[in-house]
C-alpha cells in the first residue's frame, strides 16, 4: 500500500478541508491558511483538497509561489488567469504582452465566472508571492461574500499558525478564515511509514528515535527511510545509531538548497546569526551583518518563513545546528573571520561573559586590543576553576564498610572532564599567543599556558618551558621568567629534562640568574641515583659554603641527607627561606625539608605554609602540587592525618595524579598510601602500591620512599620476610646516594622490627645499632629517640621498659608506632606492668587520636592488658573453643609462620578471607597481633 507521508496524521485537517469543499456547493466562501515548517507537508494538504474538489466537479485553480519568480509582477495572477477560461484571455494577454495594466487585472472576470461555477483557488508557497499578486489576492478576499462559491486555500512555510500577515487588515478575513497547522509526525506514524517503506515491522525504539531526530518532518523521514531501504536495512533498535548521520546529511542538503533561495540581505543576517545569534539581539545582529535598508520585522519574518530561525524575544535563534554548520560552510573564509572579529567586539561591548567573547575570538584573526587578552585570560581562569570544582564535587566515594574505595582509574568520567576543562584552558591561552604581544608579555602567557598544559598535555608543557628558558632577553624581568620556567618544569618532576635545560642555559647566563641556574642544576643532579657529583661540562660545582640563597637551599638538602653538620644545615636552610619570592620554589622546598630534619619542625612548616599561600595566588600548578604533597608528608610525620589528607586532595586538584612525571609520582603515591593505612583503609593502600609503575620510576629520588611504604604494607599484613627485603632495598638505594641520615627514612629500625618477627635478632641488633650511631652523629632528637625505642624493643642489656627520657622529636607518627611495638613486645614477653606503663604513655600521645590504625592498636592492647586477658598465659581449651573450625585452622597455620598468601594457597581461599578470619580470631581472643597469637599458642602447643 502506497502512503503519502505528508498526509499521515492529517485526518483533522482533511476533515476541515472536506467541509470547506462541501460548503462551496452551498455558496459559502472560505479562506483557509495552512502553515508548517519546511518539509511538513502543508502544500500536500492543498493538493489533496484540490483533488477532492475535482472529484466533486468543483473547478480548481492552482498557483505556486516561486523563488525564481518572486520579483515577477503578477506572477501568481498570471498562473490563475491562465486556468480561468476564455473570459480571462484579454487581461491575461495584457499581462503577458503589453505594459502591465494598473489596477487588478482579471479579478472581475474571475469573480464573474465564479458566480456560475464554484471554484477552489489554491496558492502554494505563498511566502514567495510578489507584492502585486499579494494585493490582487487581498482584493479577492475583500470581495468574498455570502453566496459567492469561492474558497481560497493558502499554503505557506512558517511557524506562525495565524499568518499570512496580509490577511490581518482585511475585515472579511476575520470571519471567513480558518487556520490549520501541519505538525510533526508522532512515533506511531513514523512506525507506519517505516514499515511501509522498509517492508518489515518497525521497533518502538527506532520509531521514537527517528521521530526525535527528524523533528517529525515527513520529508526528512521519507528521504531517510528510502536511503535505509536502498541499503537493505531493517527498522530495529540496532539501526538507531545510523539515523543521526543519515538525517544530518539530508537536512544539510535541504538547508543548502534553501539558502540559495534567500535574498542577499537575508543571507547576510543568517551568517551573522550563525556566528553570534546566541549572544546578540536581532538589532545588533543586523548591525553585525551591515544590513541598513531592510526593516527588521520583514527580515525576521523572511527568516522564520524559510524555516531557518525561531523567534525568542529580542533574539532570533537558528533552529538546527546542522543549519548553522551549513551556513558557516557557505560563508567565504575571509568574510567568516571578519564576522567573528566584529561579533567578538560587539559581544564585549554588550557585556557578554568572557568565555562567550573568547569563543568568538577563537575563530577570529588577531584583534590587537587589550580587551581580547582580558577575555581570553578570564576564560582561562574560568576553565581552571571548573576543573577544581569538579575535583571538589567528586571526592573518592565511600564503601559500605566506611572505608574509601581504591582510586578511580585515570580515564574515569571525572578525570576526563577535568582534563577537558584544562584542554579548554590551553585553547584560550594558545589563542592569546596569536595576538600581537610585547616579548615579555608573550613569555608570561607562555608560562601560564605551560602551567595549564602540565595537566592536559605534559610533554607540550615541558617543551614550552624549555623554549622560555632558552629565550634571549636582558634585564631582571627576563631572568626571573627563565628561572621560573625551569622551576616549573622541575616541579612536574622530569629531573633529566631540568638537568639538560639548566646546563644549556648556563652557557649564556650571568649574575644572580647564573647562581640560581647552578642551584637548579644541582637540584636536578641530586635527584638522579645514576649521576653523582660530576657536573656537565661548563657547569661549576656547588660551593661548600654558598652565599646565593638558592644554592644554600640545595647545600642544606645535601647535608641533611648525608646526616652531617646539623647546625650548618639549619643555617643554610633558613638563609634560603628568608630569601622569599626571590628564590625559586623547588630549592625552597628542599630547604623546608632540610630544616624539618633538623627538628625545627614548627619553623619549617610555617615557611611551607607561607609558600603554599604564595603559590595559590600564582598559576604554577605543578609547583603548588609539589608544595602541597610535601605539606601532607610533614603533616603525616607529625601525626596529623586529617590535615595530610586535605593537603593531598588539594594537590590532586592542582595537578591530577596522571599528570605527574614518573620521577615525582612515587612521592604522591607514597603519601596517599600512608594516609590510607593510618585511616584504616587497607584495601586502598594495597591498591595504591599495586598500581604498575613505569620503568623510569625506579630512577626517581622518591623510589626508595615507595619501596619503604610497600614494606610497611607488607609488614602490616604479616609478610615479614618480604617487608625486610623491601626495607633493605629501599636502604640500598639511599646508601648508594649516600643518603644515610635516618631522619630521611628510618628504614633500618623498621627492618629490624621485621627481623625480630622472623627471629633474626642478630641482624635486627646490627641494623638498630647502625641507625643509633647515625642518629647520634646527626644529633637531632627525633631519629635518635626512634632508634632508642627500637633498641629497647630488642631487650638490650640495660634497656628497661620505660620510655621516659627518650626524646620524641617532631616525627610523632613514627615515634608512636615504635612505642606501640615496644608495648606489644613487653606484653608478649609477659611483663604486664611494663606494658601498662608504656600503654599509658602511648594513650596520652596525640597521634592515637588522629590515626585510626594506631587507635585500633591502642584499644587492642588495652583489651589485652585487662585482667581477664593476662598476657603470657597460654590459650586455654575454653578460649580456643570460641573459634570456629576455619578460624582455628587459619590461626594454627599463622602460628606456624605461614604468611597470609601462603595460608590462602594452602586453604584455597582468597587472601582477604584469611585477613578476615585472623581479625575475627584476634577479636575473640582479645589479642592485638599475630606475634601475640604465636606467643600464647606456643605454650599450648608444647603442652
Amino acid at each position: 500500500m502506497r502512503i503519502d507521508p505528508a498526509l499521515l496524521e492529517r485526518e483533522a485537517e482533511q476533515a476541515q478541508l472536506k467541509q470547506v469543499v462541501a460548503e462551496l456547493g452551498e455558496g459559502q466562501p472560505a479562506v483557509v491558511v495552512v502553515t508548517g515548517r519546511p518539509g511538513f507537508g502543508h502544500n500536500a494538504l492543498l493538493r489533496w483538497a484540490g483533488r477532492l474538489a475535482e472529484k466533486r466537479s468543483v473547478r480548481v485553480l492552482r498557483a505556486t509561489g516561486s523563488l525564481t519568480e518572486r520579483e515577477l509582477r503578477h506572477g501568481t495572477v498570471i498562473q490563475l488567469l491562465s486556468q480561468s477560461g476564455p473570459e480571462a484571455e484579454h487581461p491575461l494577454r495584457a499581462l503577458r504582452d503589453g505594459p502591465e495594466p494598473d489596477g487588478l487585472p482579471g479579478l472581475e472576470e474571475l469573480l464573474h465566472t465564479v458566480r456560475r461555477t464554484p471554484t477552489l483557488v489554491t496558492v502554494e508557497d505563498a511566502q514567495w508571492l510578489d507584492p502585486d499578486s499579494l494585493r490582487w489576492l487581498q482584493a479577492l478576499v475583500r470581495r468574498l461574500s455570502a453566496g459567492l462559491p469561492l474558497a481560497l486555500l493558502i499554503g505557506r512555510t512558517g511557524v506562525d499558525p495565524h499568518g499570512p500577515d496580509w490577511l490581518a487588515d482585511i475585515p472579511a478575513a476575520a470571519r471567513l478564515t480558518r487556520h490549520l497547522a501541519a505538525r510533526g509526525l508522532s512515533p506511531r506514524a513514523v512506525a507506519t511509514l517505516a514499515s511501509t517503506i522498509l517492508g518489515t515491522p518497525c521497533d518502538e525504539a527506532f520509531a521514537a528515535a527517528a521521530a526525535q531526530e527528524s523533528h517529525g518532518s515527513p520529508a526528512i523521514l521519507h528521504a531517510t527511510l528510502h536511503s535505509l531501504a536502498e541499503a537493505g536495512q531493517r527498522p530495529t533498535a540496532a539501526l538507531v545509531p545510523q539515523l543521526r548521520p543519515v538525517m544530518t546529511g539530508i537536512i544539510g542538503d535541504r538547508c543548502a538548497r534553501a539558502l540559495r533561495g534567500l535574498t542577499d540581505e537575508s543571507i547576510a543576517v543568517l551568517r551573522a546569526l550563525a556566528v553570534a545569534g546566541d549572544l546578540l539581539d536581532f538589532t545588533r545582529i543586523c548591525d553585525l551583518a551591515a544590513v541598513r535598508t531592510a526593516r527588521e520585522s520583514r527580515l525576521r519574518s523572511a527568516l522564520q518563513t524559510s524555516g531557518f530561525t525561531l523567534p525568542d524575544g529580542p533574539f532570533e535563534r537558528i533552529r538546527l545546528e546542522i543549519a548553522r554548520a551549513r551556513i558557516l560552510e557557505d560563508t567565504p573564509t575571509a568574510e567568516r573571520a571578519g564576522l567573528y572579529a566584529r561579533a567578538a567586539r560587539l559581544a564585549y561591548r554588550s557585556g557578554a561573559a568572557d568565555e562567550d567573547v573568547a569563543g568568538l575570538l577563537l575563530h577570529a584573526p588577531p584583534i590587537g586590543e587589550p580587551w581580547a587578552i582580558q577575555s581570553l585570560y578570564g576564560s582561562y581562569g574560568a576553565a581552571v576553576r571548573r576543573s577544581e570544582d569538579l575535583a571538589r564535587a567528586h571526592p573518592q566515594s565511600s564503601a559500605a564498610d566506611g572505608t574509601r574505595e581504591a582510586p578511580a582509574a585515570p580515564d574515569s568520567t571525572v578525570d576526563a572532564a577535568r582534563r577537558g576543562a584544562f584542554a579548554r584552558a590551553v585553547t584560550w591561552l594558545n589563542r592569546a599567543l596569536e595576538e600581537p604581544l610585547p616579548p615579555v608579555q608573550r613569555a608570561r602567557v607562555s608560562l601560564d599556558l605551560a602551567s595549564a598544559e602540565a595537566v592536559a598535555e605534559p610533554v607540550a608543557s615541558d617543551r614550552r618551558l624549555a623554549a622560555v628558558v632558552k629565550s634571549r632577553g636582558d634585564g631582571e624581568t627576563w631572568s626571573q621568567l627563565r628561572l621560573r620556567a625551569l622551576d616549573m618544569g622541575l616541579a612536574r618532576g622530569d629531573d633529566s629534562w631540568g638537568r639538560c635545560v639548566a646546563a644549556e642555559a648556563l652557557q649564556t647566563a650571568h649574575g644572580r640568574e647564573r647562581d640560581d641556574l647552578i642551584a637548579l642544576y644541582w637540584y636536578a643532579i641530586r635527584c638522579r641515583p645514576e649521576v653523582h657529583d660530576v657536573p656537565a661540562p661548563g657547569v661549576p660545582a656547588l660551593p661548600e659554603h654558598p652565599l646565593a640563597p638558592a644554592q644554600a637551599a640545595i647545600r642544606a638538602g645535601q647535608l641533611s641527607t648525608l646526616g652531617q653538620h646539623r647546625e650548618r644545615t639549619a643555617e643554610l636552610a633558613r638563609r634560603a627561606l628568608e630569601g622569599g619570592r626571590a628564590v625559586p620554589v623547588m630549592p625552597r622546598l628542599v630547604a623546608v625539608r632540610a630544616l624539618w630534619f633538623t627538628d625545627a619542625a614548627a619553623e619549617a612548616e610555617d615557611h611551607l605554609a607561607a609558600l603554599v599561600t604564595e603559590l595559590r595566588a600564582s598559576l604554577s600548578r605543578a609547583c603548588l602540587a609539589r608544595a602541597l604533597v610535601l605539606t601532607a608528608d610533614l603533616h603525616l610525620r607529625g601525626g596529623r592525618v586529617d590535615a595530610a589528607e586535605r593537603a593531598v586532595a588539594a594537590a590532586e586538584r592542582a595537578l591530577p595524579a596522571a599528570s605527574w612525571h614518573p620521577y615525582a609520582a612515587p612521592h604522591f603515591t607514597a603519601v596517599r598510601c600512608v594516609i590510607a593505612m593510618e585511616s584504616g583503609r587497607h584495601d586502598e593502600a594495597r591498591a595504591l602500591i599495586a598500581v604498575p609503575t613505569p620503568s623510569e620510576t625506579e630512577a626517581s629520588v622518591h623510589w626508595p620512599l615507595l619501596l619503604f611504604i610497600r614494606a610497611r604494607v607488607a609488614a602490616d599484613e604479616g609478610r615479614w620476610a618480604e617487608a625486610v627485603e623491601l626495607f633493605k632495598e629501599s636502604g640500598r638505594w639511599l646508601v648508594r646516594r649516600q643518603w644515610i641520615n635516618p631522619a630521611v627514612l628510618p628504614w633500618r629500625s623498621l627492618a629490624a622490627l621485621a627481623c625480630v618477627r622472623l627471629g633474626d635478632r642478630v641482624q635486627a641488633r646490627r641494623l638498630v645499632r647502625e641507625e643509633l650511631a647515625l642518629a647520634r652523629h646527626w644529633g637531632a632528637p627525633g631519629p635518635l629517640g626512634l632508634a632508642q625505642l627500637c633498641l629497647r624493643s630488642l631487650d638490650e642489656p640495660g634497656a628497661g621498659a620505660d620510655a621516659t627520657g627518650i626524646p620524641r622529636g617532631p616525627n610523632h607518627l613514627a615515634y608512636a608506632w615504635a612505642l606501640a611495638d615496644l608495648t606489644t613486645e613487653e606484653a608478649t614477653k609477659g611483663d604486664r606492668d611494663a606494658a601498662a606503663r608504656l600503654l599509658t604513655e602511648l594513650s596520652d600521645h596525640r597521634v592515637t587520636r588522629t590515626s585510626n590504625r594506631l587507635a585500633e592498636r591502642v584499644r587492642s592492647l588495652a583489651d589485652r592488658l585487662e585482667p581477664t586477658a593476662a598476657p603470657g598465659e597460654s590459650l586455654s581449651e575454653e578460649e580456643w573453643g570460641v573459634l570456629s573450625s576455619v578460624e582455628r585452622e587459619t590461626a594454627e597455620l599463622a602460628c606456624r609462620g605461614l604468611g597470609n598468601r601462603q595460608i590462602a594457597e594452602r586453604l584455597s581461599v582468597s587472601r582477604r578471607t584469611v585477613e578476615l578470619r585472623l581479625s575475627s580470631t584476634y577479636k575473640k581472643l582479645r589479642i592485638a597481633s599475630r606475634e601475640e597469637l604465636r606467643a600464647r599458642y606456643r605454650p599450648m602447643e608444647g603442652a
